[in-house]
């Protein structure tokens, strides 16, 4: 069944010509999932991948950021490693939906002594406090988003290509969330955005208020991989709190008030009983935006379990 479809006004201007989850239910053709000891898994229905096909080559965006990040290689095909360096890992299929694994690489990376401290990690110029340029590892730190960019470039391009799928796939269950990223060297660089649907509104309502423990454990897990540590002023960055049976939720990791939260239309579309978008504020890198996936995939296994 074709998802596009024209809804008019009596003066027949057109408002929309396609379903949207916080307006429509439909079924789902993608979700993330979180799954231990993995991590964040992207699994894709059966259906859109027969029908869809491939990412070409010669897709602009894909010659983009092959540019952009000097990429060597670029994967368009569905059933095996995907995207940007073979990024994504294919891990087969399960109930109808192609499987793959999202990386959450090491960035931050020690090298030889901290030239600032000597390698004592102290900075005696200044009563031998900790020296905040190796934060007292006496060692040489450098982040390295090399693989992290591949990941997230990858991401943000089968977003992207999945967004309108145009047709309905055979699954029962309704696509819950919807994601778009953006994958740039820049501030905003690692943006997250999309939509909760009606259902997914709906189950954030009943449980709210409250903190959701499972993701906030869930990022620190990312985050931790990916710094190679719980540094301790990080430590109480990371929040996931539900509002006062309202469906507002807020999440929060290490930044500068790095985190995601409703878009500005949502207290109306709260108020018609719809689903409504989310985006990010000061995400900036590679590592906030997996953490922020990490935690809507968490989020999205909590609702598919009700």
């Amino acid at each position: 069944m074709v998802t596009f479809y024209s809804i008019k006004t009596e003066e027949g201007r057109t408002l929309r010509d396609f379903k949207m989850i916080r307006y429509d239910t439909i079924p789902c053709w993608y979700e993330l999932s979180w799954r231990e000891p993995q991590g964040i898994i992207l699994r894709i229905h059966s259906d859109f991948v027969n029908k869809k096909g491939s990412i070409s080559t010669n897709a602009p965006i894909v010659g983009h950021y092959a540019k952009e990040f000097k990429f060597t290689k670029f994967s368009g095909e569905f059933g095996k490693n995907f995207g940007f360096e073979d990024s994504l890992q294919f891990l087969g299929e399960s109930d109808g939906f192609i499987e793959y694994l999202v990386p959450t690489p090491l960035v931050r990376k020690l090298g030889g002594k901290c030239k600032n401290c000597g390698g004592s990690g102290k900075d005696e110029e200044n009563w031998n406090c900790v020296c905040l340029h190796c934060g007292g590892e006496g060692k040489n730190i450098r982040f390295d988003y090399t693989e992290a960019y591949a990941v997230s470039a990858t991401l943000t391009t089968l977003f992207e290509f999945m967004t309108f799928p145009q047709f309905e796939t055979s699954c029962h269950l309704p696509q819950l969330i919807t994601v778009k990223t953006v994958t740039i060297r820049d501030s905003h660089g690692g943006s997250v955005g999309g939509e909760y649907s009606k259902e997914a509104v709906n189950w954030m309502k009943r449980h709210g208020p409250g903190e959701i423990p499972e993701m906030i454990s869930v990022m620190r897990s990312v985050w931790t991989k990916m710094d190679g540590e719980m540094r301790d002023y990080y430590d109480h960055s990371f929040h996931a709190w539900l509002g006062d049976s309202d469906g507002w939720l807020c999440t929060d990791c290490p930044g500068d008030a790095c985190g995601l939260h409703p878009d500005h239309n949502a207290s109306y579309d709260m108020r018609e009983g719809l689903g409504f978008g989310f985006g990010s504020h000061n995400t900036d890198t590679p590592q906030q935006q997996l953490t922020l996936l990490a935690s809507l995939a968490t989020l999205h296994d909590l609702m598919r379990k009700d």
